[in-house]
C-alpha cells in the first residue's frame, strides 16, 4: 500500500466490512436483487450471510476501482469494485458505501459476464 488511493481503498475496504459486521437483517447492508445478482446466487446456492462472507475476505489486492461517484445522480455515495476469487471464478462485485453506517452491494455475479467496463 504505497499510494493514496490505495489507502483511500483500504479505508473504503475497512468500512464495507464493518457495515457488514454491524448489519442485522438488512438494516445496514443490502445486496439489490437484480436478475443477475439473483441468478448468481441461486447458481452458487448462496444466501446473504454467504456474500457477506465473501466481502469479509475481501482484500485490498481485490479493488481494481474506486472509490467513484455512483452514475446515477440520486444516489450518494462512493462505488468500490472488486474482482476476487471464488470457487475457482473470478468475480465482479460493486459496492456503494453510502454513509458510515450503510452500504449497498449492487452487483454481485462472474466477472465478465455481464461485459463490466474496467
Amino acid at each position: 500500500m504505497n499510494t493514496i488511493e490505495d489507502q483511500i481503498r483500504n479505508q473504503g475496504l475497512l468500512r464495507i466490512k464493518k457495515i457488514i459486521d454491524k448489519d442485522r437483517n438488512g438494516d445496514r447492508f443490502i445486496i439489490v436483487r437484480t436478475k443477475k445478482n439473483i441468478e448468481f446466487m441461486r447458481e452458487y446456492s448462496l444466501e446473504l450471510e454467504d456474500i457477506k462472507d465473501i466481502i469479509r475476505q475481501l482484500s485490498i489486492e481485490d479493488c481494481f476501482s474506486g472509490p467513484e461517484a455512483d452514475r446515477d445522480p440520486q444516489y450518494k455515495g462512493w462505488i468500490f469494485k472488486f474482482s476476487p476469487m471464488f470457487e475457482e471464478t473470478k468475480l465482479y462485485i460493486k459496492i456503494r458505501i453510502e454513509s458510515t453506517e450503510k452500504s449497498v452491494c449492487l452487483s454481485v455475479h462472474e466477472f465478465g459476464k455481464y461485459d463490466e467496463v474496467v
